[in-house]
């Protein structure tokens, strides 16, 4: 499995891209995602223009998000569905660090922690978690948390991506 991560060149204030890159890396065996078939994962931050319109194009929703995930494999529903045994993951995730900045007051965390948790989330999706019930929601709350607790463990500081 292949994970790459970049943004768009208009994006500014990013910075440390490879260790977000390496973070998401070091999780990615705790997510549930099949690493021995292969596959690639394109995570790319983008500007709030940028998700608006891919949210209004493609969920039909208005204004902006925080995370935007395709699985891009043959046949995918429009929710992420776990893979089958051997069949390959092809996904992209669309994150916006202007929402992270912007949300991240909200829930008292750092903004960078805050976009690390939208890649995370988006993770999850692909491996086939939801949060379209109460009951997932807090699921999928418990398994972000525990993810981006395995980064910090390995040394990640998840609080240097934004300037």
């Amino acid at each position: 499995m292949i994970l790459r991560l970049s943004k768009m060149p208009s994006l500014r204030g990013v910075r440390n891209l490879a260790r977000f890159q390496k973070a998401l890396e070091a999780v990615l065996p705790l997510t549930g995602l099949p690493l021995d078939t292969p596959g690639e994962i394109h995570v790319v931050l983008v500007t709030i223009p940028r998700i608006t319109l891919l949210n209004a194009m493609h969920l039909h929703h208005q204004g902006d998000t925080d995370v935007i995930t395709y699985d891009l494999r043959d046949g995918a529903s429009s929710l992420p569905l776990p893979p089958e045994a051997g069949e390959p993951v092809l996904a992209e995730l669309y994150l916006c660090p202007d929402v992270a900045r912007r949300q991240a007051p909200a829930f008292a965390q750092p903004p960078s922690r805050e976009l690390f948790r939208y890649a995370v989330h988006g993770l999850l999706h692909l491996a086939g978690e939801d949060d379209l019930t109460p009951q997932a929601l807090h699921s999928m709350r418990l398994a972000e948390e525990r993810l981006l607790s395995a980064a910090e463990a390995q040394g990640f500081s998840l609080e240097h991506f934004l300037s």
